[in-house]
């Protein structure tokens, strides 16, 4: 539901056509429809598909979470060649097909629920088992297009440049906010992933000059990937309120195992989310 002088309907329509669609590195959540609100003539309600928050259930391991970095940077990269920067790809904004995780479905006023309202069974499936998810970036509410210079302070990451008055570059805004996005979902809420600490260092100086463009932390990233074992890929992460125990390290284990045969497994090719 968004005023129909929004930047979301136009963009959404731009990035939503039948050309960028097709194009497997575009990760913006498709727009179905706009509909006229008939209280209302100046709102529009935006039909989207069906997505699930990132965080229910969280990446299991760092298999899963280079899976994420990868996805969401390349869906970066595919709007910067495109003009569009997003704005506020913080990770309130980034989204999972949850289908396949899912197969029943969910409610979609509580995700904690199946459609009929009772209670989800088995709240932490795996990514991995199922061939992997497809991650999509939403709400570009305060997205620009074809904007080298913008303003506005408007977003979820407090960012430095962020003013009203002085012009900054939303591309290389882009890039701190999706570094500090790897820093609080995926460093901070778990442990085991480390090995992203440099990509986020490299993606989140505080002048914006000092930061590489999208392409070039997507470059970064994928000389990082390369070095990461098939046994560190595997490791399984951990809330911080886990204590190691023998409990904990045969869990591990038996993850590890599991971890193997379902990444010989060929990755489902995404189906349409319509």
């Amino acid at each position: 539901y968004v005023p129909k002088s929004s930047s979301e309907i136009e963009i959404g329509r731009y990035l939503s056509t039948e050309e960028l669609q097709n194009n497997p590195r575009n990760h913006a959540l498709p727009l179905l429809d706009v509909l006229e609100d008939p209280s209302d003539p100046d709102y529009a309600i935006l039909v989207l598909p069906l997505v699930r928050r990132i965080d229910v259930p969280e990446p299991a391991s760092v298999r899963e979470s280079v899976d994420l970095v990868e996805q969401t940077l390349e869906g970066l990269v595919f709007l910067h060649e495109h003009k569009v920067a997003h704005r506020d790809c913080a990770w309130g904004n980034i989204m999972m097909d949850g289908r396949d995780l899912f197969p029943g479905g969910w409610h979609p006023q509580g995700i904690f629920s199946a459609p009929d309202g009772s209670p989800l069974k088995n709240m932490n499936p795996s990514r991995t088992a199922v061939g992997g998810v497809r991650y999509y970036l939403i709400d570009f509410g305060i997205s620009t297009y074809n904007q080298d210079r913008t303003i506005g302070s408007l977003g979820q990451e407090p960012s430095p440049e962020l003013s009203d008055d002085v012009p900054y570059d939303p591309y290389k805004l882009d890039v701190y906010i999706l570094g500090m996005t790897y820093q609080r979902f995926l460093v901070k809420r778990q442990t085991g992933n480390d090995w992203i600490l440099p990509l986020i260092q490299y993606m989140t100086p505080i002048d914006p000059e000092e930061r590489p463009a999208a392409k070039e932390a997507l470059q970064r990233f994928m000389s990082i990937k390369e070095g990461l074992s098939r046994n560190a890929l595997a490791q399984r992460l951990h809330p911080y309120h886990v204590q190691p125990g023998i409990s904990t390290a045969i869990k591990d284990m038996q993850y590890r195992a599991s971890d193997f045969l379902w990444s010989l497994k060929p990755r489902k090719t995404p189906r349409p989310l319509l």
